[in-house]
């Protein structure tokens, strides 16, 4: 069993020490730009080299994230600052950026590149191009399953998140922030727009729709293991050092057991914070958060709430009891109330309580048992019954010491093992180290003291004292596996001396190490190309999913045609379902309608697209080419001909590497000068367009909107179905041809009608109109916009 890489979070320099003596064997952490988490700490250049040498001398691997969109002007100084990570000696770098890959192959090539979770690399398709690319690791989607990730077959790396928040919508293919808020997901920047309460048109209530509970897969360690997962990563760069130091050196401790082939149960990993743990889709287990914050540790429910204590009865099994200094937080329903046990609680048995007698247990693991809590004047007033709430621990004392051994007596999981030679050589004493990392890699130094031996006026010093002296490590991560002393014990030398010489040794086999890592700096510098292949030929494309739209579509060059889902209620949202004479039958029925039409019909494939329904894609196409039903494909698993704005393209470096894409769709994020920069830059403007009229799609989710509850009681609606803000915008959502993953759309239209001469004059000649999910009266916005673009 291939027990996997643990890998942690690190948001700041007092992190790093935390993580490190945890038992991270690796860390990830971000620079103060180019990071997906803009509004962490982070670290300054000279901070990364430190945290590079102080993780090494630790055999601890660094990984740095540039995993944002790289805009046109960014590339230069991007590129320069990889050069400053690989001359530093990071050990790799994460990526989501396309065209950043291309130049760090190119400037960087012996600089390792992972794949950032935000690529959604959810098939095959995407991880055969991203390994002929070079990258070296790819970070799955938490939306990726069990069995899913056990058929990928690649000679990538793979790691997996198992431990953290999780966001409601696939990495990399959110912009509700960005287009809520102005803040960029992926750009570091997102506002977090998920955490928010929401309203559903077809409810009443306010819930954390898009807020789904932590994940955890503590309890899957040994499946995981089982597959092929190079790497588990815990999430958490903006959590606290507590978070860091309960959640690492649990995994550690559970992935320690599996060596042994057994098995560890934690309930102290609840007390880090966390809004609930789920086990995501992993095991099709992801669920709604009851709350934005921390929820804790569940204890049990109250059974009784009187003036003068809370009586909680607790679930059978719990091994941590509550006591004076902890914090509780009783939820029920929409209503919860926290506060900070005052005096000592009393564990008894529901008998006893029952009888009024409360004898106090000293068994902790007896069934049915009571947790009797005083109340004092600050946890008398609360709004609400307390009895049935459910009851969570939140806060331990008893953890804050653990924490604080773990940042200041902790050690790395992996020492470098260390040989020691003491001899005499010309009277003065002489110390050789042979240091062997984790890599297996061996570092040999060689020191000499100033001191001489000389005869003993009174007592020689004997190899048993040199010995001990040369065993002390003093601060540093060497576990010493050998001492040979060459010298018979017959002289005398100050013990000082000899501990100057250790020091001295660790020292320059500290520096040794730093050295091993670091590369030469290169300049870089980036040529700027101009536009080679200009065109002023201009068209209008037209993105629908209605068949009775093809019939009525004029003056377009092109339509993009998705298939809807045979069955479009959001509420009945499945595991993946495929009817695949359904689409033979709409494609059918879409190129007989288009053939005599003056536009080219293009198929939109899903923009998320796991290997059950590329497998069924692939075999509608099939069936089509042996009908002499030919049509071409947009979609963004590099395969396709069309490439949606999916694909996140910020740049001409990502341009120029999909060269066998006819049009790309440029990200609806990029503003009017991220535009005109592309445009001057592009060899071929004819290959690039633009959404200028539509509704962006804001979330692609995988998470279930609805609790079974819900589903039951909506069961017969048929109505469209909205999300709703405090303000009142309505984001339509939509179920995509899966049957499982949910869109939800901006609660207001693009519209760039007005900016059609702007765009023209820097050089953009491909235009298109979003009308899928739009009544035959979007229509009209083609002559809007040929009148606009014909000017």
């Amino acid at each position: 069993m291939r027990i996997p890489e643990l890998l942690a979070p690190v948001g700041s320099m007092d992190h790093l020490k935390v993580a490190i003596n945890a038992g991270a064997s690796s860390i990830y952490l971000s620079g103060k730009e180019y990071g997906a988490r803009r509004f962490a700490e982070n670290f300054t250049l000279n901070e990364i080299s430190e945290a590079v040498n102080t993780a090494h001398l630790h055999n601890v691997k660094v990984y740095v994230t540039v995993n944002t969109l790289i805009k046109e002007d960014e590339l230069q100084d991007v590129m320069n600052y990889l050069s400053n990570l690989y001359s530093i000696g990071v050990d790799a770098v994460l990526v989501q950026d396309l065209g950043l890959v291309e130049l760090i192959n190119k400037h960087l090539p012996k600089l390792k590149v992972h794949g950032s979770t935000q690529m959604t690399a959810e098939n095959q398709l995407k991880l055969d191009y991203l390994e002929s690319k070079g990258i070296k690791r790819i970070v799955l989607p938490r939306e990726m399953r069990k069995d899913e990730i056990k058929n990928l077959k690649t000679n990538m790396e793979l790691e997996i998140f198992v431990h953290g928040a999780l966001c409601y919508s696939y990495s990399g293919q959110c912009l509700m922030s960005s287009f809520k808020g102005g803040r960029s997901g992926n750009r570091g920047s997102c506002a977090q727009p998920c955490r928010q309460k929401y309203r559903l048109s077809c409810l009443n209530s306010e819930d954390y729709y898009l807020s789904p509970k932590d994940l955890s897969l503590y309890n899957h360690l040994k499946e995981i293991a089982e597959l092929n997962i190079s790497c588990i990563k815990i999430e958490g760069r903006m959590r606290s050092k507590e978070y860091l130091a309960i959640a690492v050196s649990n995994y550690r401790k559970a992935l320690n057991k599996l060596k042994s082939n057994k098995s560890n149960e934690s309930e102290e990993i609840s007390l880090a914070f966390n809004r609930g743990f789920s086990e995501g889709q992993f095991n099709y287990a992801s669920s709604r958060s009851i709350r934005s914050g921390h929820v804790g540790l569940k204890l049990g429910k109250v059974y009784a709430s009187e003036n003068s204590q809370i009586v909680i009865r607790l679930d059978d099994g719990l091994k941590t009891i509550p006591q004076k200094g902890d914090g509780l937080l009783l939820i029920k329903a929409k209503d919860d109330y926290g506060f900070e046990i005052s005096q000592n609680p009393l564990l008894t048995t529901f008998n006893h309580y029952k009888k009024g007698r409360n004898k106090e247990i000293k068994d902790i693991n007896r069934k049915d048992r009571v947790l009797i809590i005083k109340k004092v004047k600050q946890n008398k007033k609360h709004h609400f019954n307390l009895n049935d709430s459910t009851a969570y621990l939140t806060k331990r004392n008893k953890l804050i010491s653990k924490v604080k051994e773990i940042e200041n007596k902790g050690s790395s999981f992996i020492k470098s093992k260390l040989i020691l030679t003491f001899s005499i050589k010309n009277k003065y004493p002489h110390l050789k180290g042979r240091l062997t990392l984790a890599n297996k890699k061996e570092i040999e130094c060689e020191v000499k003291g100033e001191v001489p031996f000389e005869k003993p006026l009174k007592r020689s010093v004997d190899t048993k004292t040199i010995k001990k002296q040369l065993l002390k490590v003093d601060k540093y991560p060497f576990d010493i596996v050998g001492v040979n002393i060459n010298y018979d014990g017959t002289l005398f030398i100050p013990i000082s001396e000899i501990n100057k010489i250790r020091r001295e040794l660790f020292k320059k086999l500290e520096k040794e190490v730093y050295s091993l890592y670091a590369n030469e700096k290169v300049k870089i510098n980036l040529e700027n190309e101009s536009n080679t292949l200009k065109t002023d030929e201009y068209s209008l494309s037209y993105y629908t999913n209605n068949l009775n739209d093809l019939n009525k579509i004029d003056n377009v060059k092109r339509v993009y045609l998705e298939i809807p889902p045979e069955d479009p209620s959001v509420i009945n949202q499945n595991r993946e379902e495929y009817n695949i004479n359904y689409m033979v039958s709409y494609l059918q029925k879409a190129v007989d309608i288009s053939r005599n039409r003056d536009y080219e019909l293009i198929w939109k494939w899903p923009d998320i697209a796991h290997d059950n329904l590329i497998k069924v894609l692939g075999k509608v196409r099939g069936i089509l080419n042996k009908l002499h039903y030919h049509i071409e494909i947009m979609n963004p698993d590099f395969t396709g001909s069309y490439g949606p704005y999916s694909m996140n393209i910020t740049n001409t470096e990502t341009i120029n590497s999909l060269e066998n894409y006819k049009i790309l769709t440029l990200s609806p994020e990029l503003k009017k000068e991220d535009l005109k920069n592309i445009l001057d830059s592009c060899k071929d403007n004819s290959k690039l367009e633009v959404i200028v009229q539509g509704s962006v799609e804001l979330m692609k989710t995988r998470n279930r909107l609805f609790t079974k509850k819900e589903s039951k009681k909506l069961k017969n609606s048929t109505d469209d179905i909205f999300l709703i803000d405090k303000k009142n915008s309505r984001y339509p959502i939509h179920k995509s041809l899966s049957n499982e993953e949910l869109i939800i759309s901006n609660s207001e239209d693009i519209s760039l009608l007005k900016d059609i001469e702007y765009l023209k004059s820097i050089g953009l000649v491909n235009f298109a109109i979003d009308g899928r999910w739009r009544d035959e009266n979007y229509l009209n916005k083609i002559q809007e916009y040929n009148t606009a673009i014909n000017k």
